[in-house]
């Protein structure tokens, strides 16, 4: 497919699957999730942090499980899960969930940088993502490559289920979290102690959970950045799925592979 037509094929999708829902949905947000939509933000931007801390900061040798209390660990887990549950609602309520079960594979394979929204990297970095937002074009040929490199398993298994089973397993992660940091002075057995790259594939769980989350919410007209009408169908689509490729490149570790 040349860019010619991956650019075509990308409008056609937005138009047919986004561009009319986007107002049903931006009715149906304003009064069920534009609070929503910040406080979440703001949770996935705090376990961001923190992960980056374990990821960039800590040194090699040092203990995740020292370092952060339980009840710190399992806090992050839980923003991330809720992150990524909001994210599947937003998704199936603006039709762009519907788009990453059927093409979320051809689009991932073709997108490119100048996809992206003309304000995401000024978004971004006012949301408290600007490392995130200075790094887009190497997320998007991370995200290419990845879909390339994984085509079988993202075409077989729907993004929908696998975004799901995600969230499911963020959920067991956190209750066991929970469970061993209540029973800590009970002589209970200690939790399973997740290595460094289960906490970096989090970390690009968040990272793609905000992105999509943000520019949903930057389509459905619930951010305060100027977009142009005719790309908010195709800036959405485009940018959830660079977020959705980060969430899927983070899978793979957080599954243990």
């Amino acid at each position: 497919m040349t860019d010619d037509e991956f650019d075509a094929f990308l409008r056609y999708l937005a138009e047919e699957y986004v561009e009319r829902r986007l107002p049903l949905a931006r009715r149906s947000l304003r009064h069920h999730f534009e609070d929503e939509v910040r406080l979440k933000l703001d949770d996935l931007h705090e376990a961001h942090q923190a992960l980056n801390y374990i990821h960039d900061a800590m040194p090699r040798d040092e203990d995740i499980y020292k370092t952060f209390t339980l009840d710190a660990l399992t806090e992050i887990i839980n923003k991330a899960e809720y992150g990524i549950r909001f994210q599947n609602r937003l998704a199936d309520e603006t039709g762009l969930m519907e788009v990453m079960d059927e093409h979320f594979t051809n689009l991932a394979s073709g997108l490119r940088a100048d996809h992206l929204p003309p304000v995401e990297a000024e978004m971004l970095s006012a949301l408290g993502f600007p490392r995130v937002a200075a790094h887009l074009p190497g997320q998007v040929c991370s995200v290419r490559i990845f879909s390339q490199r994984r085509p079988s398993y993202t075409n077989e298994v729907p993004v929908s289920q696998q975004l799901r089973e995600l969230a499911d397993r963020l959920d067991a992660a956190r209750l066991e979290h929970y469970a061993a940091a209540r029973s800590e002075q009970t002589g209970q057995p200690p939790v399973e102690q997740r290595k460094r790259k289960w906490w970096t594939g989090l970390g690009k769980v968040v990272t793609g959970s905000a992105i999509s989350i943000a520019n949903m919410a930057l389509g459905a007209g619930l951010i305060p950045f100027e977009v142009s009408p005719e790309t908010r169908s195709w800036g959405a689509l485009s940018s959830v799925t660079l977020g959705i490729g980060q969430v899927m490149e983070g899978v793979g570790a957080i599954r243990g592979e």
